[in-house]
């Protein structure tokens, strides 16, 4: 298998080579780009490789990695105070995207990736799902190119479902249907789902677009839409009824953590947990998981992107390390990593179809990515505050407090920090 794989890396690296011949690849040598990447298993599975960037182009690349909340306070100073010194960057967009295409902080990619100058021909802008690269986009700009991706997904025990006569669950009725039936047998919990304030919110959006419902409306906040409140109960009932104790200390670690100790019957969440609750080292019900698309077949798509500071000063150097980074073989080379690619054609190559792991796992994520929405997250500037204020109503209603009267105080804070964005 490793003789396969290094095989089809050679074939990538003359796909490489013809790109060279269309595009001048060292127009920039002796350039430095000052790169900041957050602490994330794309960073892992491409740092090594950056040494050939620098061969190929004659440019020196200075990276700085940082932990998640590190790197984004960063990111987010050195942008606001002018982004001089910031050439290239890691951008999440359904956090960062609408502030900072409002801002004007950020090149618009899509002038880069259409150029038939700038870009090298065999590039293959169309490989890139069409979702994904619309998770990108915001106030009319393209904010960063994706470089992986992740869907919501449901995690099941395949073993409990087969011993208790339980079909994989497609709708949401189904869904608490399976909760029910599988609570406290054999001594798991039906459900576990995230219940911890603002990280929740993200999980509840597969939910909330179920029901038909949606973030905002005519600009303003949609939080107490009866369909809204209707996903909402929904939600929030299936952690009171049939989750864990202490819902209201769960984010994903907690919940990732539960399900490998083989404590809950199953989960929704991001699908790149796969790694965590199916591998022996991490989980005690390795090789016991199913994988299925989200109940009510409404899910998100979340992207990690790569962009251009507005300030740099070498803005075209900063496209050829985007465009190199996120080219077949790169994008190959992290997929072989267990890092969700962004393009079509690399989850086809025979290199990753010889070492996939879980065919199960594959099929799941890759039939959402289609019908995916990129609004994981309200798309407004603010939101962090956004999040803050309904996660507060979902820890109130999980306490006990009242569904309608909780959302109608998160409704009317969200238009106050609406109403300071206009």
């Amino acid at each position: 298998m490793r003789k396969f794989t290094l095989l089809a890396l050679t074939a990538a690296l003359t796909v490489t080579s013809a790109h060279a011949q269309t595009l001048k690849w060292d127009a920039y040598k002796g350039t430095t780009l000052r790169v900041l990447l957050n602490q994330h298993p794309w960073t892992t599975a491409m740092q090594d490789h950056f040494a050939e960037f620098e061969k190929l182009t004659g440019i020196r690349l200075v990276t700085e990695t940082y932990p998640e909340a590190q790197f984004r306070q960063k990111v987010l100073v050195e942008l606001s105070t002018g982004g001089q010194n910031l050439d290239a960057f890691m951008l999440s967009p359904g956090q960062e995207g609408q502030l900072y295409a409002k801002s004007g902080w950020v090149e618009d990619m899509a002038g880069y990736v259409n150029s038939k100058t700038k870009t090298a021909g065999n590039w293959g802008s169309s490989d890139f799902y069409p979702s994904v690269v619309n998770s990108t986009k915001y106030a009319g700009i393209m904010t960063g190119v994706p470089i992986q991706t992740e869907t919501t997904m449901l995690f099941y025990r395949k073993d409990l479902f087969q011993k208790y006569g339980v079909a994989v669950p497609k709708t949401l009725a189904q869904l608490e249907a399976a909760a029910k039936t599988l609570n406290r047998k054999d001594g798991v919990a039906g459900i576990a789902l995230r219940g911890k304030g603002a990280s929740a919110t993200s999980q509840f959006a597969p939910y909330m677009y179920a029901v038909g419902s949606s973030w905002l409306k005519d600009g303003q906040a949609n939080f107490t839409d009866p369909k809204f409140v209707k996903a909402m109960t929904y939600y929030t009932n299936l952690l009171r009824n049939y989750g864990p104790q202490a819902a209201v200390t769960m984010s994903w670690p907690e919940v990732t953590n539960l399900f490998a100790q083989g404590k809950v019957a199953m989960f929704t969440d991001a699908s790149l947990f796969r790694s965590i609750v199916d591998d022996p080292k991490s989980s005690s019900v390795a090789g016991k998981v199913g994988f299925a698309a989200v109940p009510g077949r409404k899910p998100t798509v979340t992207t990690w992107a790569l962009a251009i500071s507005k300030g740099s000063s070498k803005k075209d150097a900063a496209w050829l390390f985007t465009q190199w980074a996120t080219n077949r073989q790169n994008q190959l080379r992290v997929l072989l990593k267990d890092v969700p690619a962004v393009r079509r054609s690399v989850w086809n190559d025979r290199a990753f179809k010889a070492q996939d792991k879980n065919p199960e796992w594959t099929q799941a994520h890759l039939s959402q990515l289609a019908g995916a929405t990129p609004l994981w997250n309200p798309p407004v500037s603010q939101v962090g505050e956004v999040r803050d204020a309904l996660g507060q109503a979902i820890v109130g209603i999980l306490q006990g407090g009242n569904v309608n009267d909780l959302l109608k105080r998160a409704n009317d804070s969200t238009n106050t920090i609406l109403s300071k964005e206009r």
